[in-house]
């Protein structure tokens, strides 16, 4: 597994919860199996040229997207109450659900932070 693997995963996670698509309906209209699309967003797996067109194009993403460092697309997101301040409630609540799984999936693999005067390793 290495870093690029990594990335590219979660940003199809990313742009499919964005899409409100789960990863079975991923994998079924990219036309691999659940396992295969499952690896390929945890990084476990090389995505082949045809897959990432086909992921690109049902999610709604231009290619290069999904191999960006950075998600600035996105960042407009971090505070929605900010940002969609015009929308109705139950609107804003449903944004601010998907910025949460977003902001999980960032997460996901990060190494905790360390707290002020905690040394790793030692209880």
């Amino acid at each position: 597994m290495n870093d690029k693997n990594k990335q590219i995963g979660k940003k199809v996670k990313i742009a499919r919860v964005i899409r409100d698509i789960t990863q079975k309906e991923l994998a079924k209209k990219t036309g691999v199996g659940y396992v295969t699309m499952s690896r390929i967003e945890n990084g476990a797996r090389n995505i082949m040229a045809i897959e990432i067109e086909k992921i690109a194009k049902i999610l709604n993403r231009p290619i290069s997207y999904f191999y960006e460092e950075k998600d600035e697309e996105y960042q407009k997101v971090d505070n929605p109450r900010a940002n969609f301040k015009d929308l109705d409630p139950k609107d804003l609540e449903a944004v601010e659900r998907v910025v949460s799984q977003i902001r999980e999936i960032k997460r996901e693999g990060e190494e905790p932070e360390e707290e002020p005067g905690e040394k790793r390793g030692r209880k």
